[in-house]
């Protein structure tokens, strides 16, 4: 291995001084530069770090912004981005896994053990919620005891449809409705998701479900299921081969 004549000089500090020592942002370049080489995110190991760590770590010891020091590094060819399948993935994310392969079938039984749990929970929560009504009409409440009559239901529903102008039988507030709703299928949620052979189609299917699921107001979970789709892959960034070797004060040749 060949090395320059002084190893007193760090190339690549000097390197980066040389190219962008006209920016006010430079010292900042060679700190985020020296971080990523102390943190060995080099190409050659298979290690990157991304950019949100970045702001995290080195980022606040920075005097300018992590996004504009990694441009102009990446400019000058000393930080190289790292981008995987079009910078998506499929993420299941009650374990964190992530899937950059669409047809890893290793995918395949995490997905139908969501969907089992979200079908499971549905089907819960509907034998409950008969078995809520059932009881509902064995006791009924009289008006003296502090119930409210029938005509003063009608008044009062008909009072709020009328000063929202929406009518409540249009918005879906049950767990079945909230998840169909998501769905643009004239099918049962549970064919929805189970039937179709393409498994993405079914990813899909189930994301929209259960997300759609999280964010209602109306209804919740009661079982352990999260999301499981694509999702874009965060940039994430390494030092080049040629920056490492100017740090080492290795030839370039």
């Amino acid at each position: 291995m060949s090395t320059s004549d002084s190893n007193d000089t760090d190339r690549l500090e000097q390197y980066i001084h040389d190219k962008k020592g006209h920016l006010h942002s430079c010292e900042s370049m060679i700190a985020l530069a020296n971080w990523l080489y102390t943190n060995e995110y080099f190409e050659t190991n298979d290690r990157n770090v991304p950019t949100s760590d970045l702001k995290e770590t080195p980022g606040n010891r920075l005097e300018y912004g992590v996004d504009t020091v990694l441009d102009h590094l990446e400019e000058i060819n000393v930080v190289d981005e790292v981008s995987r399948v079009g910078g998506q993935f499929i993420l299941h994310e009650r374990t964190g896994q992530a899937f950059f392969d669409p047809d890893n079938r290793e995918m395949l039984p995490l997905l139908d053990e969501e969907i089992s749990r979200f079908l499971e929970d549905l089907h819960q929560q509907e034998s409950q919620a008969l078995e809520s009504e059932d009881i509902g009409k064995d006791e009924p409440q009289s008006v003296a005891d502090g119930g409210e009559s029938e005509d003063a239901d009608q008044d009062d529903t008909n009072g709020t449809e009328a000063d929202n102008g929406v009518d409540s039988a249009d918005v879906p507030t049950t767990f079945r409705a909230v998840a169909a709703a998501s769905l643009d299928v004239k099918i049962p949620l549970e064919d929805a998701l189970t039937d179709p052979t393409d498994h993405i189609e079914r990813i899909v299917r189930f994301d929209d479900v259960v997300t759609a699921i999280i964010e209602s107001d109306d209804v919740s979970r009661g079982r352990a299921y999260e999301p499981m789709g694509w999702r874009n892959a965060a940039n994430k960034w390494v030092l080049t081969m040629t920056a490492k070797a100017r740090k080492e004060n290795e030839s370039l040749s």
